[in-house]
């Protein structure tokens, strides 16, 4: 059964509608994976792609979707309803209904060996927003470890996910890629980090004093960080990143919005204040720096609270800099109008991530195809399962009939025993026989013999004698 990969990502695909394919991905997971003719189903949904590992029947398909040739670069480069790619004709099952005003969506299909080149691509970093993402490494396995806990996952796709995540490690480990790469995150800073400064540098020349604190050296990157007031909304993985990275850039005041019960636990872990959400506004009021990225679905500021926050500010201060990090927009569109508010979404960020070293994309390639290279020996070596399989149930056939036809006595006497095992080994000698007269006969002697050496291990001097002309 062909693995199948159903991709709405960020190389073909807006943001919008990587954000519609996974609402559409949680609705239907259920009635996917209970569907005929579905083994494995793995679901991977990130800030920029959702994609669906499906191990099938070859008739059966989720959703609308159009072939993609993996090494056809334009289609990877341009929106799919642009692609010179051909609809797949296959029988299609459409997910529960996109009731959205916008076109239908249409997600990008690959199957065979594909599938594992795209998987081993994406969990390395390579097919990531920024390249050499090192959070989505995490994102593969955590998705891998939920479909196993859900029984959803079996077999060659199981090999094909272990292999892929080995092979990142491998990535992480032998090139520097990820440090070369940085993070969603650590881009949206350095955007926003423009911004903050120009206006910690106002504020600096207007008061006549600087807001660095003491000890700072006058070199030091992070003397204008230390003075940002910074507030969180949500407690994932891209807020604790968030956290970690302005930590290291200086940050000290760092506040949550209360949006969740987990807040105060992520709170303790990572030495922020919880703000109520009651005091939203004002939080906004007196923050340099919003990261947004709950991503629930429905926005959690609003631009009510954001123009309210911004009546409270004084005159003087710097536009308040938002970054939405969420996939379903934790802020509404509208804030971005507001004046004093300078917003940056993660459409905003794709077109302001670094270009890397191509030789530690030339290394990571290589380490890929290593990778590859063992997973097509895994499944080369499944492929023979059923040949082993029915062996095993010839030889274990004729031992069982020769069980059947001992006495049925705690003690069997010797010469009886022994008279068993022959008749075992006599059935077992006699079609390999017969096909080695009737290979013989027809000119096929040697590859016969040849073929019998690597199945049991024959010894070259068998080789040779089997070879011997007669004399």
């Amino acid at each position: 059964m062909p693995f199948q990969l159903y991709t709405v990502n960020h190389l073909t695909h807006s943001l919008d509608e990587v954000s519609r394919a996974a609402t559409l991905a949680e609705a239907a997971e259920s009635q996917w994976r209970d569907r005929d003719g579905v083994h494995s189903l793995v679901i991977l949904s990130t800030c920029n792609r959702v994609e669906v590992y499906v191990s099938a029947d070859p008739e059966v398909r989720l959703v609308d979707s159009r072939e993609v040739d993996e090494e056809d670069e334009t289609a990877q480069a341009i929106p799919l309803h642009e692609c010179d790619c051909h609809a797949h004709q296959a029988q299609t099952a459409i997910p529960p209904a996109d009731t959205s005003p916008n076109p239908p969506l249409i997600w990008n299909f690959i199957e065979g060996r594909e599938v594992a080149e795209h998987l081993y691509r994406v969990a390395a970093g390579l097919d990531s927003m920024v390249v050499g993402e090192a959070e989505v490494a995490g994102q593969v396995r955590r998705a891998f470890t939920r479909a196993q806990e859900l029984h959803e996952v079996n077999g060659l796709m199981i090999r094909m996910f272990e292999g892929a995540l080995a092979t990142s490690r491998r990535v992480s480990s032998e090139t520097s890629l990820t440090g070369l790469g940085r993070s969603v995150v650590s881009v949206a800073l350095d955007l926003a980090a423009g911004d903050l400064m120009a206006g910690s540098e106002r504020a600096e020349g207007a008061s006549g004093s600087s807001r660095e604190v003491a000890g700072a050296s006058p070199g030091d990157s992070t003397r204008d960080w230390r003075g940002i007031k910074a507030l969180l909304v949500g407690t994932g993985a891209y807020a604790g990143n968030a956290v970690a990275q302005l930590r290291a850039r200086g940050v000290r005041d760092l506040a949550n919005v209360s949006t969740s019960a987990r807040v105060h636990a992520f709170a303790q872990a990572h030495g922020t204040r919880v703000i109520d959400p009651a005091n939203t506004v004002n939080a906004l009021a007196e923050a340099d720096l919003v990261v947004a990225c709950r991503g629930i679905g429905a926005p959690v500021l609003t631009r009510e609270q954001v123009a309210a926050a911004l009546a409270l500010r004084e005159v003087h201060r710097n536009p308040l800099i938002i970054l939405d990090l969420a996939l379903h927009r934790d802020v509404e569109e509208t804030v971005r109008d507001l004046g004093g508010v300078k917003m940056w979404s993660l459409e905003d960020i794709r077109g302001h991530v670094p270009a890397l070293a191509v030789t530690q994309i030339r290394r990571a390639n290589a380490i890929i195809e290593e990778g590859l290279a063992d997973y097509d020996a895994a499944v080369a070596a499944r492929h023979m399962d059923p040949a082993i399989v029915q062996l095993r149930a010839i030889f274990e056939q004729a031992a069982g009939e020769e069980i059947e036809r001992l006495p049925q006595t705690d003690l069997i006497p010797r010469d009886t025993a022994i008279r068993a095992i022959r008749h075992v080994v006599a059935k077992l000698a006699h079609t390999p026989t017969v096909s080695a007269h009737m290979a013989a006969e027809s000119g096929l002697g040697a590859d016969w013999v040849e073929a019998l050496a690597t199945v049991w291990g024959l010894t070259p001097e068998v080789l040779e004698a089997a070879f011997v002309e007669e004399r």
